[in-house]
């Protein structure tokens, strides 16, 4: 989830329907009486969305009986006005060393409103608390928003390393656009506008020839895979011939395994004047189309295995090996390029997504499973050296949970280690010619 300050719809964030690890609800109330141990709590909320992939606080919607937060009572102009961003700001930054990166918003949806907290993931070092209040908060904690959607102190291991790794990896970003900054300073336009300039025709001349090798039926009403993969900085033109060869000498996966592993697959590879194209096919059905652009853009669409109009139900399965699939032959792809170091902005999508379901196995759908946004776009920044260097099913694992929460899925951790467990079996073979 991109989090900001200015969705395209505010209605996908309000009435999601269920708590995740980006999104938690409060029933309207007054931020002028609900007291200090009140505002602890929404402190407590801030620095565990900080700490973890940022994300938003809404207040004015209710549970139901059912305990779902789907009673959209919204709130009343005085309510939302008490909700002064420098007010909240400087009350909840009095909990936390550093302060907490966060607007606060007052969006109307269906006619009432509402205030929606924006808490942006920490940039440089992550969020201690700095104050108790009763049982609220602990002084020197770390707080984490867990995957079950609670805001709880990091007191295990696996959530204290993922909280280094993220500040070790901020640090690292910061540096890397520090040098970029220095290396393009005498440049009229920094890499991220020309990528702004550049990237957006691309995908739609991909989605296009996509649309043409798959069907207008697939690309505008049925949940397909997309893959949108962008390097910072942009590569500076390298030859057709050199992408040709990365493709070719990919390994593990082959570019035969990709996708799906399709035993009966077959890819035909051609060029245009600044892209290599693939179009796979089982039977004379194309199941993948991908484009790689000589500035490093990498473009791939792909049906859902057995998905249509009619039948919108997406296996679990199908989801994951297409997911660690993709992580792992980006990072081949780009190392084979020698841009193992270069930054990849990764985002996987599903579009046309609406009333589709997600079934964990085969025969057993639940109603609740079902995601309710147009389309679904889960992000993820790595490099192709941390995908080679063992950080694809990690990645995949991370991206592939995000998915599933779009059809209000959730995973406790110890369901998050089975499934990297079987995104590392699925590219931990080689294929057998």
């Amino acid at each position: 989830m991109n989090i900001t300050a200015s969705p395209e719809d505010w209605r996908e964030i309000v009435c999601c329907g269920l708590e995740n690890q980006q999104i938690d609800f409060k029933s309207h109330q007054n931020w002028e009486t609900i007291g200090r141990v009140g505002r602890a709590k929404f402190a407590r909320h801030a620095m565990a969305l900080g700490n973890t992939l940022g994300g938003y606080v809404v207040v004015g919607v209710s549970e139901d009986q059912n305990g779902n937060p789907t009673d959209y009572v919204g709130m009343t102009e005085e309510e939302a006005a008490s909700f002064d961003p420098s007010t909240v700001g400087q009350t909840i930054n009095n909990f936390a060393d550093p302060p907490v990166s966060l607007d606060i918003v007052r969006p109307v949806v269906d006619g009432k409103r509402y205030v929606v907290m924006v808490v942006y993931p920490f940039t440089d070092m992550p969020h201690v608390c700095s104050e108790n209040c009763e049982r609220e908060l602990q002084r020197g904690a770390f707080y984490v928003r867990t995957p079950d959607a609670r805001s709880k102190v990091a007191n295990q291991s696996s959530e204290l390393h993922q909280l280094i790794r993220r500040a070790l990896r901020n640090q690292r970003q910061m540096l890397g656009r520090m040098l970029r900054g220095i290396l393009y300073e005498d440049n009229k336009q920094m890499p991220e506008a020309r990528e702004l300039a550049v990237i957006p025709p691309l995908i739609d001349r991909s989605r296009q020839q996509a649309t043409t090798k798959l069907g207008k039926k697939i690309i505008h009403s049925t949940p397909y895979f997309e893959v949108l993969c962008t390097p910072s900085p942009l590569f500076d033109e390298i030859s057709l011939t050199d992408v040709r060869k990365a493709i070719d000498t990919l390994e593990r996966p082959t570019i035969q395994d990709f996708l799906y592993r399709v035993p009966t697959l077959k890819t035909e590879i051609f060029a245009t004047n600044d892209s290599i194209c693939g179009v796979q096919t089982q039977n004379g059905t194309t199941i993948v189309f991908w484009e790689f652009y000589r500035n490093g853009f990498f473009y791939i669409a792909a049906p859902i295995p057995n998905v249509t109009m009619e039948k919108r139900i997406i296996l679990a399965k199908s989801l994951r090996q297409a997911t660690v699939m993709t992580l792992a032959l980006i990072g081949q792809c780009y190392s084979n390029l020698n841009q193992a170091d270069k930054l990849l902005n990764i985002a996987l999508r599903i579009p046309n997504s609406e009333n589709a379901m997600l079934a964990l196995q085969k025969g057993k759908e639940n109603p609740d499973h079902v995601c309710r946004i147009m389309d679904i776009e889960v992000k993820r920044e790595r490099t192709a050296a941390d995908l080679e260097g063992g950080a694809a099913p990690e990645t995949a694992t991370r991206l592939y949970v995000e998915l599933c929460e779009r059809f209000n899925v959730s995973y406790d951790n110890a369901d998050i280690a089975k499934i990297q467990n079987a995104m590392t079996e699925i590219i931990s073979f080689s294929r057998k010619n």
